[in-house]
């Protein structure tokens, strides 16, 4: 009840940022308004700078500007840093057009920009519309270990944020990246890249606290979304009806990397289904990092031939480093249905891990007669309804089986489970 409360006023607030204001008072910009007339040597990368620096600091009108990209329109734009404060803490963009990133790396005036479009310091931010986001990502992954990759878009220490109902599609390297931010909502997002592009995580989420996924379709190389601590710690992150897949999963971590310490804690995945992942419902830590991911709860999931539907990896990689482990703590996994593309469906390779309990557990093989299996290592588990059985290996030098090689099965024709008809209300738009 208490989470249901929770997302219930963070949907209010939604519903508050877009209807607040936009009436009589609000001043929409266009971009045509920072073109030059003869439209000759046009250089729209400028353009939207000017743009953003007078919805920024516009102090003209009393409900704040708008900047509105229509549908027919398509820009090309150089890595852009849209940065506060602003003098308004309703600051609203709505792109329905295009936005291209240039083609070719060689073409962009700083590859060594972290991200494309690159949102700092900005409190009371709505970016919403129908349009897509064109980055080039293809014409960065062959040189995946020779580039410095840049994210589609960051939002850096932001606080109330909307960003809402894009398209986003071949990122150079992950696509959304949310670090350091307060009170961020994802929502209504098409996320698309190959099963096969390099790093291509659809929404990372680092040092940030009430952040909000809802109504979504990831389909990428790397994890759907991946949740870690950093400096500040990450929590109350809470993730609905996102249809994943293909993709690496939904995953808290990699957390204590390079020795660090790492905290997550109070997170919800709730009503999400993984078509086609190599990992379902997956938490990763590294040998010898500190910290804790706690109170995650992973419930009403569904599998359509999905690898390793639970996984807790605490051994992410080959390494040397023994010692401390990440403690992983009050861990739920509950109501999983559906079929598993691997033997194992339960895995759980832990160095200091309590409190696991899974309850309602149905996942059967993809393929006919495979009977499927769970490997469990320095684990407190408790299973209540658990369709395989679950028993925890308790001897120190015994070696978990190694993943299967092979790539994960083609997908399933049947589309992911749809997404609840039970949307949050209608956002509005501009005329």
């Amino acid at each position: 009840m208490k989470d249901l409360m929770k997302t219930l006023f963070s949907v209010m607030i939604i519903v508050l940022l877009y209807y607040m204001g936009y009436g009589e008072g609000r001043r929409i910009l266009s971009m045509k308004d920072f073109i030059a007339s003869d439209h000759t040597n046009v250089d729209y990368s400028q353009a939207m700078q000017k743009a953003w620096k007078e919805l920024c600091k516009d102090q003209a009108s009393s409900n704040g500007s708008a900047l509105v990209i229509e549908k027919k329109e398509t820009y090309t734009l150089q890595p852009q840093l849209f940065e506060g404060p602003c003098v308004s803490s309703d600051v609203h963009i709505q792109i329905d057009g295009k936005i291209k990133a240039p083609a070719k790396p060689r073409d962009w005036e700083n590859s060594e920009r972290q991200c494309w479009l690159c949102f700092k310091d900005i409190v009371g931010l709505v970016l919403n519309g129908s349009g897509v986001l064109l980055p080039h990502g293809e014409a960065w992954w062959p040189s995946v270990r020779h580039s410095k990759r840049p994210t589609t878009i960051s939002f850096d220490t932001c606080h109330g944020i909307v960003y809402n109902g894009l398209t986003q599609m071949n990122s150079p390297k992950n696509h959304i990246s949310v670090v350091g931010c307060k009170n961020v909502t994802l929502s209504n997002l098409n996320i698309s890249a190959p099963h096969d592009s390099p790093n291509t995580d659809g929404i990372n989420i680092c040092e940030s606290h009430n952040i909000h996924v809802l109504d979504s379709s990831i389909q990428t190389g790397d994890d759907c979304v991946a949740i870690t601590g950093g400096k500040g710690g990450s929590s109350d992150i809470n993730i609905t009806r996102v249809a994943c897949g293909p993709g690496h999963g939904i995953s808290i971590g990699s957390l204590g990397k390079d020795e660090t310490d790492d905290i997550v804690e109070n997170v919800n995945v709730k009503s999400c289904s993984f078509s086609g992942t190599q990992n379902g419902a997956r938490i990763k830590t590294w040998h010898g990092g500190q910290g804790s991911a706690r109170n995650i709860l992973y419930e009403h999931i569904t599998l359509v031939n999905a690898s390793f539907p639970i996984i807790i990896d605490q051994n992410y990689t080959d390494s040397r480093l023994k010692g401390n482990a990440v403690r992983v703590d009050n861990v739920k996994f509950r109501h999983f249905k559906g079929t598993s593309a691997s033997k194992i469906a339960i895995k759980l390779n832990c160095e200091n891990c309590h409190n696991i309990v899974m309850e309602h557990i149905n996942i059967t093989s993809s393929s006919p007669d495979t009977k499927l299996k769970a490997y469990c290592r320095f684990a407190d588990v408790r299973t209540s309804f658990v369709n395989i059985d679950v028993k925890c290996n308790a001897c120190k030098y015994h070696q978990p089986p190694a993943l299967s090689p092979e790539q994960p099965p083609a997908l399933s024709p049947d589309q992911p489970p749809a997404l609840s008809p039970d949307q949050p209300p209608a956002l509005s738009r501009l005329p």
